[in-house]
């Protein structure tokens, strides 16, 4: 399906350079894009053909970077002329040997429910956690054997671009609106959500949270469903109970772990750590195993990650809280009052509910960024105190002296880091050692 064609590859980041190198095990021809690098410097081992206009009358595939606009002039001509455009993702999948293949996807809580299922089933045998964490697919595709499983943490970029892509188990943890400017519409953004489903069979999983059961309805999912949820359900699926979480398989219930005794603070953790137990239940897993794993489990690097205690003032680097319902999670999970620092580049995102949902548990907003006066807007509505800095280090010192003993200090921003930082990990990095320069 590659051999002998003429392939375009869009968007020369990290993506694209894996899969250059990934490509030229083929006999085809390769031409690049991308219209924010001078191509003819670049210093790479593998040859290519820079691409011109005109030579997209010669292109017959083209593997997308996920950060290119969907929406972009040359992928709109691309269409009309039928060219078939897809992600990394569905070109590892066409290639892979492995049919263990776990996908997740979710507004928020994918990247820790993707961790913790890597960190389970490595225990039971090899084990390859890619996507937006861990390697890139496309770096492991031919290295991964038959029997091995495969984790994907699956963006709404990604899985867009899908066309034949089919886990066989496809987690989805949550799902409400986000990348509106990337999307246009909300409904744009759920469909390429729920295109982690699109292609499974009777033989294959879906594993949603029970609150998006009417919602996956709508989808007519052919996989067989099951459900996570903080309250007891009659369905199959995973579901706590009197403080326990127990797993349903529609035949017997059995109990799996007390949540007290989970390390990871939030209801929110506790539905990501039940997609995992779903999940690896499905694929029979030992229960032993799944508790000892997850109770030895602390987190996930940007995700409400603790840093430091300064005179009894926690600080928490949620760098990846990108957007508004994830801060709201982080707020909720915080023990004490919460000064919050939040703002970054705007993604179309709407703050009102954030803020006015919050408002009881917020002591304080301290506000950055490109969204600072949009979000310091919902501040007012909801009579919440808010101050505006110019960056994060004047608002880690605004913290410091706005804090008492007790309070929380949140760094979850509500929005992507692209206004004053290249990614979310460079931001939160920042945060933890401004927070560790604290006298």
């Amino acid at each position: 399906m590659i051999e002998n064609k003429n392939i375009l590859i869009m968007g020369f980041g990290v993506t694209g350079k894996t899969a250059l190198k990934f490509l030229k095990e083929f006999p085809c021809k390769i031409y690049v894009y991308d219209s924010n690098q001078d191509l003819h410097k670049l210093n790479v081992e593998e040859d290519f053909i820079i691409f011109k206009e005109e030579d997209l009358d010669y292109i017959d595939l083209i593997v997308k970077s996920p950060g290119i606009y969907p929406f972009h002039e040359l992928l709109e001509k691309a269409r009309e002329k039928n060219i078939e455009i897809i992600s990394d993702i569905e070109l590892s999948y066409r290639n892979l040997k492995t049919e263990n293949v776990i996908a997740v996807t979710g507004t928020n809580g994918k990247t820790t429910t993707t961790t913790i299922l890597g960190d389970i089933l490595k225990r039971v045998a090899k084990t390859y956690v890619v996507g937006n964490i861990g390697r890139g697919i496309l770096e492991i595709t031919k290295e991964a054997s038959d029997n091995d499983y495969v984790v994907i943490e699956a963006s709404s970029f990604q899985l867009e671009d899908t066309i034949d892509f089919k886990p066989h188990i496809g987690v989805l943890t949550y799902v409400t609106s986000d990348h509106l400017d990337w999307h246009k519409t909300r409904q744009n953004y759920v469909d390429a959500k729920f295109k982690i489903f699109k292609n499974q069979d009777e033989n294959d999983f879906a594993i949603l949270n029970y609150e998006d059961k009417d919602l996956a309805e709508e989808y007519k999912l052919k996989a067989e469903k099951y459900y996570f949820s903080m309250e007891k359900i009659g369905d199959k699926g995973a579901y706590v109970d009197n403080g326990k979480i127990y797993f349903n398989n529609g035949e017997k219930t059995e109990e799996v772990l007390d949540i007290k005794d989970i390390k990871i603070p939030g209801d929110h953790n506790v539905r990501n750590i039940m997609a995992a137990i779903i999940a690896c239940k499905l694929l029979n897993i030992d229960l032993d195993l799944i508790k000892k794993s997850i109770l030895s489990f602390t987190g996930v690097e940007h995700r409400i990650e603790f840093v430091r205690e300064v005179d009894g003032v926690k600080y928490y680097n949620d760098s990846k809280g990108t957007n508004p319902d994830s801060t709201e999670v982080a707020v909720a999970a915080m023990d004490g009052d919460v000064v919050l620092i939040a703002g970054g580049y705007d993604k179309g995102a709407d703050f009102d509910n954030l803020i006015e949902k919050s408002k009881d548990k917020i002591n304080t907003a301290i506000l950055f960024g490109e969204t600072a006066e949009k979000i310091s807007n919902s501040c007012k509505k909801s009579g919440v105190e808010f101050y505006i800095t110019e960056d994060l280090k004047k608002a880690v010192e605004l913290a410091r002296k706005l804090s008492s003993s007790g309070d929380d200090v949140l760094l979850s921003p509500a929005c992507a880091s692209w206004d004053m930082y290249k990614s979310y990990e460079i931001r939160g990095q920042h945060f933890k050692d401004l927070v560790k320069e604290l006298m």
